[in-house]
């Protein structure tokens, strides 16, 4: 099991709470052990436990299901050589409440951080979607930063594209305009194209957003931290009158 941080106290990890996890075949799997033809590694499964976060003071419980299949795996036999055996591997599809796939700064707007939620919610069992959900934080991440969202002209109001809003952003975000751009395009996938959006395309997402928001949200921290260096290097005012 992966090291999951909760998603309450966002400081410890969860655990399997002791006697909650369960699995079972699918009726799929259970009928086609009947034919000759079978084999262990067409055996699929589902699963359930409950897991709990670690830090006393927390506690939080959180529910989480998901399913199963027969893979090659790796064990040792009684002189100590390496053998392979066949060993059930889980894949999680959902969590409740669920998880927060990176940590971003509490100063968000608040519709930028209701989309990234919806996104981490869909992470394990929809990518696609979840990564429709990060284009929408985006979108809500420029309105916040009061891109315009439509034209008018001779009359007729017309929205503007996501790739044309961020040609708008202003000289001081143009170094991490790239970063715009490149979750433009992974939402794109989703969102257009057909194509099968993965894990990783989103994992790829969450590490962009997280530079940007780091980068808008704390940019004003870290100028009064860098006025307070020069202040405390000159031991008074940072320019002479």
């Amino acid at each position: 099991m992966l090291n999951w941080n909760c998603p309450t106290c966002r400081k410890s990890i969860l655990k399997i709470k002791a006697g909650t996890f369960h699995y079972e075949l699918t009726q799929r799997s259970r009928n086609a052990r009947s034919h000759e033809d079978w084999s262990p590694d067409l055996d699929d499964y589902v699963y359930s436990c409950i897991l709990e976060c670690t830090n006393p003071i927390c506690k939080e419980i959180v529910s989480n299901s998901g399913i199963g299949f027969v893979d090659d795996d790796t064990d040792a036999d009684e002189d100590g050589n390496l053998i392979f055996v066949k060993g059930v591997f889980f894949i999680p599809k959902y969590f409740s409440p669920s998880l927060s796939i990176f940590d971003y700064s509490s100063k968000i707007s608040s519709e930028v951080k209701e989309e990234l939620e919806k996104s981490f919610a869909l992470f394990f069992c929809d990518p696609s979607s979840s990564g429709n959900h990060i284009r929408i934080a985006l979108e809500n991440l420029l309105t916040y930063l009061k891109i315009k969202r439509s034209v008018t002209t001779k009359g007729k109001r017309k929205y503007l594209a996501l790739h044309n809003r961020i040609m708008l952003l202003p000289k001081k975000y143009h170094e991490i305009q790239d970063l715009f751009f490149a979750i433009k395009w992974l939402g794109n996938v989703g969102s257009h194209s057909g194509k099968q959006v993965t894990s990783d395309d989103i994992l790829d997402a969450y590490e962009l957003m997280k530079e940007i928001l780091t980068e808008v949200f704390t940019q004003k921290s870290k100028k009064m931290k860098n006025l307070a260096k020069q202040i405390n290097k000159k031991k008074g005012p940072r320019k002479s009158k």
